[in-house]
């Protein structure tokens, strides 16, 4: 099996891509999706957080309130380590079991933070999903975030262009759906061609 990364900033468009080599047949993995089931209330990790970070990270419900978490790890470099040395082990884990499972001949698994958290020797090849900053920011504030808090993520993220390095595939996302779509396709025909 094949194991292709997709990486790539935050509002570059990854999920959009994911979804595009979906459709194309490839077995398809959201890292964050698999996180999303790891902060579900009662879970061990959902414990760790509000021993960490304290009631205030969640809502009526006993969810947690993913945009207050995300206030406090982006306004303060101190309080993102600690958020990320306790919810990176898991979600590895969490990905890797799930990896085992699969059976398909490529798999294409969306892990924003591959570069970061030094996971792309796990994998077959990488595929960077690259927007402009400016479309990043534009992207983040359509999606209601305070322009503050957008200004943080862009701040505190590795800029994607330092991932360029460790790309085998670039998708530039700044271009028309039609083209996005193009270096997909042209991408899968790559990884199903006869090596």
């Amino acid at each position: 099996m094949q194991r292709i990364a997709l990486t790539g900033g935050v509002a570059e468009g990854k999920t959009t891509v994911l979804r595009m080599f979906e459709a194309l047949g490839a077995a398809t993995v959201s890292s964050d999706a698999l996180a999303a089931t790891l902060l579900t209330p009662r879970t061990e990790l959902w414990h760790e957080l509000i021993a960490e970070f304290g009631q205030a990270i969640l809502n009526a419900e006993g969810q947690l309130r993913r945009e207050q978490l995300a206030a406090l790890a982006f306004s303060e470099p101190q309080l993102r380590r600690r958020l990320n040395r306790l919810m990176h082990p898991p979600i590895v884990r969490a990905l890797q079991a799930h990896l085992t499972q699969l059976h398909a001949p490529c798999v294409v698994v969306e892990v924003p933070l591959l570069i970061e958290v030094a996971l792309q020797g796990e994998f077959d090849a990488v595929v960077v999903v690259h927007a402009t900053p400016a479309l990043q920011r534009q992207r983040l504030l359509a999606r209601g975030l305070p322009p503050r808090l957008v200004r943080q993520l862009l701040r505190a993220q590795l800029p994607t262009r330092c991932k360029l390095a460790f790309a085998d595939w670039v998708v530039r996302t700044h271009r028309p759906l039609p083209q996005v779509e193009q270096q997909v396709r042209a991408i899968w025909q790559e990884l199903n061609s006869p090596r």
